[in-house]
């Protein structure tokens, strides 16, 4: 078995991510974000969220490093914060016929 030799501080972050990542919810904000910027109030109306609970979700996800923000005026757009993110949902995805 690899040793990752993790410091307790990225163990840490690793937890957070995988926190963020176990809610059925947010699950489904980052699949419907794979295809792109959207804004809280897509991602409410597409997912049938109040925007409360979108906001809610959204912050834990940006928290986690899993999601990035950007402004545009009074609207807040949502998207995948990197490549990475991307790589384990669709690693997680092809899991599920392993």
């Amino acid at each position: 078995m690899e040793n990752f030799d993790l410091t307790n501080e990225q163990l840490s972050e690793l937890v957070t991510d995988f926190k963020a990542l176990g809610d059925a919810g947010r699950l489904k904000i980052i699949l419907f974000l794979l295809g792109g910027k959207k804004s809280v109030g897509e991602i409410s109306l597409a997912l049938g969220y109040s925007q409360s609970a979108t906001s809610h979700a959204l912050r834990i996800l940006k928290d986690a490093k899993i999601l990035s923000l950007e402004k545009n005026g009074n609207v807040n757009y949502y998207y995948i914060a990197d490549g990475h993110v991307r790589t384990i949902i669709e690693k997680s995805i092809e899991h599920l016929d392993c």
